[in-house]
């Protein structure tokens, strides 16, 4: 099992990115697009990779510990594969057969279930 690892940061910085995803979340459910500011500039590729692995450790500790449904932490997890996709390609997930990549599937079908239920709600994430 994959374990957080506890980087020194400071308390408020989560606080305030915890806050950001929280009107994040509140604009996609009035069907509100947030505002689209220039980049930044501070977050680099290895960063986005190592927070995808830190994110991946926690859904993996909370099913292991029983905190959240399987179901519930394979989609988080599924959902956060196709970031990670988009970040930086997966390896092939190679079949039994050592050839056919089922990753491509699962992806293309996770991301036309959600642009399905984008184009029905009207949501933008």
């Amino acid at each position: 099992m994959a374990r957080v690892i506890n980087v020194n940061r400071p308390v408020d910085a989560d606080e305030r990115l915890y806050g950001m995803m929280q009107h994040l979340m509140a604009a996609y459910a009035r069907q509100q697009v947030p505002e689209k500011p220039s980049p930044r500039g501070v977050v680099e590729l290895q960063d986005a990779l190592d927070a995808v692995i830190q994110l991946a450790a926690v859904i993996d500790e909370a099913i292991q510990d029983g905190r959240l449904p399987a179901e519930r932490g394979q989609h988080a997890a599924a959902m956060l594969m196709i970031v990670r996709e988009f970040i930086q390609p997966l390896p092939r997930g190679l079949d039994a057969d050592g050839v056919t990549d089922n990753l491509t599937t699962d992806l293309g079908a996770m991301v036309m279930a959600l642009r399905e239920a984008r184009q029905a709600t009207g949501h933008q994430g």
